[in-house]
């Protein structure tokens, strides 16, 4: 167990059970803020550092944290399995005097003033019996801290309008860094880009943010969008789910500051899929009744960072959704692009896949998905279901070679630090401020079906009976020649191969996915291959006589193995008794 109280009043506190160690949903680094003036908690927040990556939020948010708050650190149940050097150099440089001696297992909590004293500090150490390490505890922290005269921690900036806003937000929310800060407070964009954009009789696409009770992801994308070309903030719509009179007052307060519309609701009910799938069909319908004479909005996630190109990418694509029916959405993201790979940012290609993360739906397509959509209570994973071949319904969605979008949440429903850093963290992104598209009249179905054609006839083919996926020759680096890789695939779920080779490449390797037909256009270290399923792509009556297929690739056998295999159809509690707690009383 994990308590943290002040002034009495009890503000955290984690209870875990076996389960909770098993599926990792409970443990790790707790952190809150309070303000030194008013003690109130302006944040709180739990880090999973028992896994790789999951400090990089924790050491985002303590330099965010504005000098002179008081900060409470408490591990619970392997804090400090997977924290970096990065971080624990961090917490000693800000004070802790027993952070380097930290270790899996151990017990530990903190109290101190950032860019002050430490106000109390303890450890108790973990024990280990052969291979079994036994959790340090229990743990009791006490400390009073002095309190704060309240114009000692207010800014002295400008008053009235915005200023007077947002030293009311500053005073009761932590982790926004210079958003907060006293000396160097960023100055929100004027809209310059969006009057230019009006000027030239030009009309930005409403953006739509799906949120949630994630106020400081909700800035990072907030900040950036607000800043590239095409931006309007009178077009722009933050829809959230959560509690109204909890963490959605954060989430609230802070959209005011941005000058735009908002809409919060509560989806309801405890299953996290099931909640997600309401939100999206709330968020759609909302979308259609604020922007009612909009024929396509933009949908885009809280944790997403657009390119300066965004609203330009979307304004070139958006009359090609308009006008083919063969057409589900536009997405500003490549689920199987890398940052390491290259890629021209002017291409873009016809996808079976619905990708997301930043995408362009019609109002069309709104109506024929929303009267289908899942029942209130019927469980769903509302991209999940966008993707049945019964509501897809064939159609197609265009993505980018470079993406438009990064993903930067490494917290959500779905997704853990882990995750985002093996899947989300090198793909490519787009950093130019304008790119015009190229061949645009080629993304026809007949047209682009006739453009590949030509692509893989004037290709390099690869020999799949001699070639390794994982060898760092595969392929000539930044040659502007294609090259063709075919491999074995029976049928659309025979996708052994297939996942081999994306293993190899370091790409998405969970399902089957980015496809036309099941060719995969790609970018190996600046070069060009696609990748063909062979022979149940149509396109394998390209295949050149004489042209090896790679078979059977898996990428887990010794490297000495040969890559060409025999062919062979695939089948288709009890409580925690160790425990910590941390009492916080700063005021008497």
């Amino acid at each position: 167990m994990l308590e943290v109280t002040v002034d009495d009043k009890m503000v955290l506190q984690e209870e875990m059970v076996m389960a909770d160690v098993k599926f990792m949903k409970r443990g790790g680094l707790y952190l809150v803020v309070l303000n030194p003036a008013t003690a109130v908690v302006m944040h709180v927040s739990r880090h999973r550092t028992f896994e790789r990556s999951g400090d990089h939020e924790l050491l985002r948010i303590l330099e965010d944290v504005q000098p002179g708050r008081i900060l409470v650190l408490a591990a619970m149940h392997e804090g400090f399995m997977q924290m970096s050097d990065l971080t624990v150099n961090y917490l000693r440089k800000l004070g802790s005097r027993t952070i380097l001696d930290m270790t899996m297992g151990d017990r530990w909590a903190w109290i101190w003033t950032k860019e002050g004293r430490t106000w109390a500090e303890g450890a108790v150490f973990a024990s280990g019996e052969d291979s079994l390490v036994v959790q340090g505890g229990p743990l009791r922290l006490h400390a009073r801290p002095q309190r704060t005269a309240l114009a000692d921690v207010e800014c002295a900036w400008p008053r009235g309008g915005h200023w007077d806003a947002r030293r009311t937000f500053c005073a009761q929310f932590e982790g926004y860094g210079d958003l907060c800060s006293c000396w160097s407070p960023i100055l929100f964009p004027v809209d310059a880009h969006a009057k230019s954009v009006a000027e030239r009789g030009m009309r930005t696409i409403p953006t739509v943010i799906v949120a949630s009770e994630r106020p400081l992801l909700l800035h990072r994308c907030l900040l950036r969008l607000v800043s590239v070309p095409g931006a309007d903030p009178e077009r722009t719509l933050v829809v959230a789910d959560g509690d109204l009179q909890g963490g959605l007052r954060e989430v609230r307060a802070l959209i005011n500051l941005y000058g735009i519309k908002f809409e919060g609701h509560d989806a309801g009910g405890n299953n996290v899929t099931l909640r997600i799938t309401r939100h999206y069909r709330t968020v759609m319908e909302v979308a259609f009744r604020i922007f009612s004479l909009d024929p396509y909005v933009i949908l885009l996630e809280e944790d997403l960072y657009v390119a300066a190109d965004f609203y330009s990418y979307f304004a070139q694509t958006a009359p090609l959704l308009a006008s083919d029916p063969t057409l589900y959405c536009v997405s500003a993201w490549n689920d199987l692009a890398r940052d390491d790979s290259g890629g021209d940012p002017r291409l873009v290609m016809r996808s079976e896949t619905m990708a997301g993360l930043g995408w362009l739906l019609s109002r069309k397509v709104y109506q024929d998905v929303i009267i289908k959509w899942p029942g209130h209570d019927k469980f769903a994973d509302w991209d999940m279901w966008m993707r049945l071949p019964e509501v897809q319904q064939g159609r197609e969605c265009l993505v980018p070679e470079v993406s438009r979008t990064f993903h930067f949440g490494a917290k959500g429903a779905h997704l853990t630090d882990y995750f985002q850093a093996n899947f989300y963290v090198h793909t490519s992104f787009n950093t130019l401020s304008h790119v015009t598209l190229a061949n645009l009249d080629k993304l026809s179905p007949a047209a682009y079906e006739q453009h590949l054609k030509e692509l893989l006839l004037g290709g390099v083919h690869l020999d799949g009976g001699a070639v390794n996926p994982c060898n760092k020759t595969l392929l000539p680096r930044n040659s502007s020649t294609v090259h063709v890789l075919w491999i074995k695939m029976n049928e659309v779920s025979d996708d052994y191969t297939y996942m081999g080779v994306v293993s190899c490449l370091r790409l998405w390797n969970l399902d089957l996915r980015a496809h036309h037909k099941l060719l995969w256009r790609l970018r190996w270290k600046g070069t060009p291959l696609l990748m063909v399923g062979w022979p149940a792509s149509p396109f394998s009556v390209l295949k050149p006589q004489g042209t090896h297929v790679l078979m059977r690739y898996d990428p887990k056998k010794p490297a000495d193995e040969a890559p060409v295999y025999i062919y062979q159809s695939p089948n288709y509690s009890s409580s925690i008794v160790s425990a910590s707690a941390v009492t916080v009383t700063p005021y008497s």
